[in-house]
């Protein structure tokens, strides 16, 4: 097949319908993981630590299912869809139990199986766009996913308002005082696990992939010795920044002994751990990985370096100014209807990124370039995060909220065009589970960092952090021109 054919929109549509289930559990976690955290008693400054698994999980599964993936066939299944069903079963187990933790470390572990789930059925969808749209098409494609992103996490926001309407209680029950999750939070991931599966389903149902070209996928690869010391340097380089990233949390949480061992340990363990084959075909492209994706890491890292602190701190800002509920103990009620409306904030920035998807690909017209247009949706949405040092009113949280959802849609679609441009479409697959370690990787530092200075230079103020990712837009968007994009 020389050239892909122009697919209809429904055909789009269909094929991305299924990032709307796991967009839906993506925005139920963003939203609710750190007032559960709280609700469970967890420290506030902790907090960007228990959000470890999103990073990891997404750092180590995304580039091996991504090169896996670019390298499996079934007439049956496809390439990219058992990977996507797998992920859904797992992320939807994990969202019928997250509400019933009984302790932090059980809401933590079950974070960790619930980025599991979502990040191994995220990822194939990225790689879809590419597999299955020409060059013509990538815009329509990733706007398509840019929406299902927006509408998704919408309707998770929403569930604490629309649920009461269908007659369902929101009042904490007796047998729910033990762990304190009231029914706001725990109905909606009960719905969500149903809906992550029933959406994926119907891309499974509606979507078939393209059969190989050639058996060329059958073949061994052989390295080549240009590829043979790519593996060497970051097989190297990866264990020792990622014993460094271990000897830091476990430095500040126990000590200098504690962090020593734990450094130790996850030098040898994560050497060993790259020693198997399938991390060599991960490896050996890092160092011949196009010059727009290398840079583009400067943008990612600013961006996901700012954007966690909106997902653990806004809720918690919200709380604390719009509702004087600076923790669940002081002020449960307070803290409730906070939690409620950082929801209602988040679902106003899911609309708000729905809404502009259907104008992303226009708006590129007009503005020239991919770089321009992502860099305006950057510092659009910095002001948005600014504002919210303007007033206590939650209603400046909520038209702040709306405008960095503008900038949401732009980071769904955006840099993946830019890359989809610029990768060999061989290795679609795994160039995108890289690609997405970039945003893993910022995370990782910024949960190492962020604790450090949280009590003195954020001043123990979950606004002055949403500032600080304002700081950080601003900053990515300055990045945007370092890239030189290629056009079709």
């Amino acid at each position: 097949m020389k050239e892909k054919p122009n697919l209809s929109f429904w055909q789009i549509w269909n094929m991305s319908f299924g990032f709307l289930g796991i967009q839906y559990g993506f925005g139920l976690q963003q939203a609710n993981m750190s007032p559960i955290f709280r609700y469970l008693g967890a420290d506030e400054a902790s907090i960007p630590g228990l959000w470890l698994a999103g990073p990891l999980t997404g750092l180590l599964l995304q580039p091996i299912i991504g090169a896996v993936s670019d390298r499996s066939w079934s007439p049956k299944w496809g390439r990219r869809r058992p990977f996507i069903l797998v992920g859904a079963l797992v992320g939807s187990l994990a969202m019928i139990l997250m509400p019933n933790s009984s302790a932090v470390w059980m809401a933590a572990g079950l974070m960790w199986m619930l980025d599991a789930g979502l990040n191994s059925a995220m990822e194939p969808f990225r790689a879809f766009v590419g597999d299955m749209l020409n060059e013509k098409q990538r815009p329509v494609g990733f706007a398509v996913q840019s929406f299902f992103v927006g509408f998704g996490q919408t309707l998770a926001n929403l569930m604490p308002y629309i649920l009461p309407l269908l007659g369902i209680s929101m009042v904490l029950s007796d047998e729910q005082l033990a762990n304190g999750i009231p029914n706001s939070v725990r109905y909606p991931f009960y719905i969500g696990a149903a809906s992550i599966l029933l959406a994926v389903f119907w891309t499974m149902r509606t979507t078939k992939e393209y059969p190989p070209e050639n058996d060329d996928y059958k073949k061994e690869h052989v390295f080549t010795e240009e590829e043979k010391k790519s593996i060497s340097f970051w097989h190297l380089s990866l264990a020792v920044g990622a014993a460094i990233l271990g000897f830091g949390f476990a430095y500040f949480s126990g000590g200098l002994a504690t962090g020593l061992q734990w450094g130790l340990g996850i030098l040898i363990g994560g050497y060993l751990i790259l020693m198997l084959p399938v991390f060599k075909e991960i490896l050996a492209p890092l160092s011949s990985m196009p010059t727009v994706m290398r840079q583009l890491w400067w943008v990612k890292f600013f961006t996901w370096y700012g954007l966690p602190l909106m997902w653990q701190y806004l809720s918690l800002s919200v709380a604390k100014y719009a509702f004087n509920a600076p923790d669940a103990v002081s002020n449960p009620t307070g803290f409730e209807e906070g939690t409620k409306w950082g929801g209602l904030c988040f679902a106003m920035f899911s609309v708000s990124c729905a809404v502009i998807s259907f104008f992303i690909p226009r708006i590129v017209k007009i503005v020239g370039s991919s770089r321009g247009t992502h860099a305006l949706f950057l510092v659009l949405g910095a002001m948005g995060f600014f504002m919210t040092l303007l007033s206590n009113d939650k209603m400046v949280y909520l038209a702040g909220m709306t405008i960095i959802g503008l900038m949401w849609g732009s980071i769904m679609s955006m840099p993946y065009l830019m890359l989809a441009a610029a990768v060999p479409k061989e290795k679609m697959g795994v160039y995108m589970g890289i690609f997405n370690g970039f945003i893993c990787v910022p995370q990782f530092i910024g949960m190492l960092t962020v604790p450090i200075f949280y009590k003195t230079l954020l001043g123990d103020d979950p606004r002055n952090a949403l500032v600080l990712a304002g700081v950080c837009m601003l900053l990515a968007a300055g990045s945007c021109f370092l890239v030189k994009e290629q056009k079709a």
